[in-house]
């Protein structure tokens, strides 16, 4: 069976997380994609571990993001190279790249130039800041992004040091946002049969993503202020954070106080909720909502976290037990969501299947990553490129053959 985007040509530029993981879940949906890499390397995800950890000579990090595609390795600082690309360019259906703002005008990739060699072509930049402003040229790190968009400042104590999300998050986002702009240009294709450029700055995918806060942020008398408990948000109203139990941990969603006074034994908890600081005081907010916080943390420190999840989900009280890896990833309801896939050097590893089902075609066929330059021939003689200009190619540097 077929996957939706089966027929699709994807070229992808790309390199780190955002990028890579837009074009591989294209490519999990069906269409044909082409990482084009740089001599010297590569993707520098190649190299680029976390916690050290490798497979099959990459970092896992590079195969877990660039399943479903080919690799070619190609020059594009040179005149053959671009040639090479622009003849690809002329039979392909999406370019996804992210460069910094400038580079792909500089080496003659960009929209304005492509779409004259193919009208039809869907063409999807990612960068980190935009295209123009003070910070267009920093480096467009997760991290740097979180800091600089006031995500760190948005929970945590008002004495501690501010709080990052411990994974990419802003990476993700601003993929996902990259593969709906992608998909949509090729709905709009075919009814007028033109491409277009979709650009998506991760700094615009962080902003999204906090909509609701910073919409409260405008409309509030006065900013949110951090307190002296641990808070997962700023802009939640109590008792929603993580508790420590006697064994384990408790995280407790949005909930009724009187509720919770009910089924904790806790009165004095109705009597603070009908004390609320007006939300021009946040300091005064803030030790309000310290206040139920430990009224409610003492009394969860009695008993385990899964007894208190027992308890409270019992009454309607959204709660749930802070797993961590191992517990989360045996667990039976995270099965279906797991995946084992082969690589050509031998053996398998396990991984997170694609997020995203269709019922024409239930269990695509995943494929691993790519082996740097494995795919350079293949894809050259499919494009009609002759032995002679392969070995040339070759020859002079401008691609790779492994």
């Amino acid at each position: 069976m077929a996957g939706p985007l089966t027929g699709i040509r994807v070229l992808d530029l790309t390199v780190a997380m955002a990028g890579p993981m837009c074009t591989q879940r294209l490519g999990e949906m069906g269409a044909q994609v082409i990482k084009v890499e740089a001599p010297g390397g590569g993707d520098l995800a190649r190299g680029a571990t976390m916690a050290g950890i490798t497979k099959f000579g990459d970092a896992v990090c590079f195969i877990t993001l660039n399943r479903n595609k080919r690799s070619l390795v190609l020059n594009l600082k040179s005149d053959e190279g671009r040639a090479v690309l622009h003849r690809l360019v002329t039979t392909a259906d999406v370019l996804v790249q992210n460069y910094r703002p400038r580079v792909a005008k500089k080496l003659a990739i960009d929209y304005e130039t492509l779409k004259e060699l193919n009208p039809r072509l869907v063409y999807a930049s990612i960068n980190g800041y935009g295209e123009d402003g003070i910070m267009k040229d920093r480096p467009g790190q997760d991290l740097l992004l979180q800091s600089f968009a006031g995500l760190t400042l948005n929970g945590g104590t008002r004495d501690d040091l501010p709080h990052a999300s411990p994974v990419y998050m802003v990476d993700v986002t601003a993929s996902h946002v990259a593969t709906e702009g992608v998909l949509a240009a090729l709905v709009a294709r075919g009814t007028t049969g033109r491409g277009q450029e979709i650009k998506v700055s991760m700094l615009a995918a962080i902003m999204e993503m906090q909509c609701q806060e910073i919409t409260c942020f405008f409309e509030a008398a006065s900013p949110a202020a951090r307190g002296r408990k641990p808070q997962v948000s700023i802009y939640q109203e109590p008792p929603y954070g993580i508790y420590e139990c006697a064994e384990g941990h408790l995280a407790i969603a949005q909930a009724d106080l009187n509720v919770l006074a009910d089924v904790l034994r806790l009165p004095e908890l109705k009597e603070h909720k009908t004390r609320r600081p007006p939300q021009s005081n946040p300091d005064a907010v803030a030790d309000w909502r310290d206040d139920i916080y430990e009224i409610i943390a003492a009394r969860l420190r009695t008993a385990s976290a899964r007894h208190w999840d027992e308890a409270l989900s019992a009454v309607g009280v959204w709660c749930g037990v802070v797993n961590d890896y191992k517990t989360f990833l045996s667990h039976p309801q995270t099965q279906p969501h797991l995946t084992r896939i082969s690589h050509p050097l031998g053996g398998d590893y396990r991984t997170v299947a694609p997020a995203a089902t269709f019922s024409d075609n239930p269990n695509p066929r995943l494929v691993t990553a790519p082996l740097y330059g494995a795919d350079s021939e293949q894809i050259l003689r499919e494009h009609g490129f002759s032995p002679g200009e392969i070995a040339e190619l070759a020859r002079q540097g401008t691609i790779v053959i492994r």
